[in-house]
Order: C-alpha cells, then structure tokens, then sequence
C-alpha cells in the first residue's frame, strides 16, 4: 500500500511539473535609447499561477537569458529576483528585431524523462523586422508566428515549431488565452497549426515534443527527452 501510494504521488508530482512552463513577458515594442524591462515567470499561465522564486524547481532559478541583437550579437542579460519572478533591463542601440532567449535543462530526471525548457521573447524596435530570422538561427526549438501582420481577433493565425529548423515528431502547441481558456493543438507534419484569438490581451503559447533518446543526465538514466517552448503573443482589441 506504501508503495502504491507513493506511486501515486510521484506520478502527480511529475504531471504537476509537465504542466509548468518557464516564460518571458514584456512590452514587444520598443524604441532607440529607452531601456526595456523583461519579466520571467515559472508557473501556469493559464490559470494565472506564477511560482514564487523560492518554490522553483531543481535547479530552475540557474536559467541564463540572453539577448540576440538585429545583427546577430549575443548577450547575457543579469536577471534580479522580484517576488514571484526574475526581472531583467537592456536598452536597445539599434533599430530591428531583438530576441530574449532561454535555453535551460533541469538538473532532475523526472518520470524517465529530461527535461528542456526553452522561452522566447521578441521586441521590435522603431517598427523594424530586421533579425526577425535569428528566431531560427539562434534557438535550437523554435516557436515561430508571422510576425509581418499584427495578430487580430477572430483572424487565423498560424504557427509552426522547428526543433533544429526541421519539424519535431509528434509536436504539440497549447494556446492559453488571458482569460483561462486553453487548447492543445496536434501539430502537422511541416510542425504547423492554426487558431483565432477571441479575446484580446496576451497569449502564452507553448509547444512541446518528446524526443526518444536514451542517456544520462547528472548520474541518472533517461529514456527520453521532453521538450517545451514557450513565447507571449499579444492580441489588439
């Protein structure tokens, strides 16, 4: 009976953390000269729950942010704890596309599985699209949108995830609206799907794929590894 209920438990524990993502939030435009502030969370966005830092898991708090500029320099940003999230600023010095950009693994092997979290963020200084493709070039999985239109309500928006700028096997994107509605998409073959906003405010979307590799990780064995992206699309009225 011990042994069932602990089974129990820790199949609970580990679906409880499959269902957090780590995610940035900030305002998507900017402007030359004026400095942007840029917020992490862990937790689930669709049901408004952002952990406090000291309940982050495994070696969670250890993520590394980094800027990617226009013309494709990289950079750490120096993230401060804020109460129930991490806050970090950079000023942008040139006009373009500049990508936040998260790429951390757990230190724990949960249920079998590696865990990779990865965060995107994107912000278009002075209107320009200049460096959008370093969404591709510089994040190994990728949640892409069409960043060319605005996302509008009750209009199809697709998007498409690249894992190493191919499609994953089996990928999957969960759309989680600001007013606690979300739907798993099953993605096709080329990773793509598509949905309408019905309300406006912002979106957390979040892809994921389990990939069937086998190793070790920190001293223990893995039969697969979980993958998850997250990126905020903000929808107009």
């Amino acid at each position: 009976m011990k042994k069932f209920l602990f089974s129990v438990i820790l199949c609970c524990s580990i679906q409880a953390l499959f269902a957090h993502a780590i995610w940035i939030e900030t305002i998507t435009t900017g402007k030359i000269g004026q400095p942007q502030q840029v917020n992490i969370f862990l937790g689930e966005y669709a049901d408004n729950q952002r952990d406090s830092i000291q309940h982050w898991f495994s070696n969670m708090k250890d993520f590394t942010l980094y800027l990617v500029t226009p013309d494709g320099k990289k950079e750490k940003l120096t993230c401060v704890p804020n109460g129930n999230h991490f806050t970090a600023t950079f000023t942008p010095a040139a006009a373009g596309t500049h990508l936040l950009s998260i790429d951390h693994t757990v230190a724990t092997v949960y249920g079998d599985n590696k865990i990779h979290y990865y965060a995107l963020g994107l912000v278009k200084v002075n209107g320009s699209l200049q460096g959008i493709n370093n969404v591709k070039d510089y994040t190994d999985f990728a949640l892409l949108a069409n960043h060319q239109k605005a996302p509008k309500l009750h209009q199809p928006e697709k998007l498409q995830l690249s894992y190493k700028k191919a499609a994953p096997t089996a990928g999957e994107v969960t759309v989680q609206s600001p007013e606690g509605w979300a739907k798993k998409f099953k993605a096709g073959e080329q990773g793509d799907i598509t949905f309408s906003p019905a309300w406006p405010g912002r979106y957390m979307l979040e892809g994921t794929f389990t990939e069937a590799v086998s190793g070790q990780h920190e001293g223990k064995e893995f039969k697969g590894v979980w993958h998850c992206v997250t990126y905020c699309m903000d929808v107009a009225k």
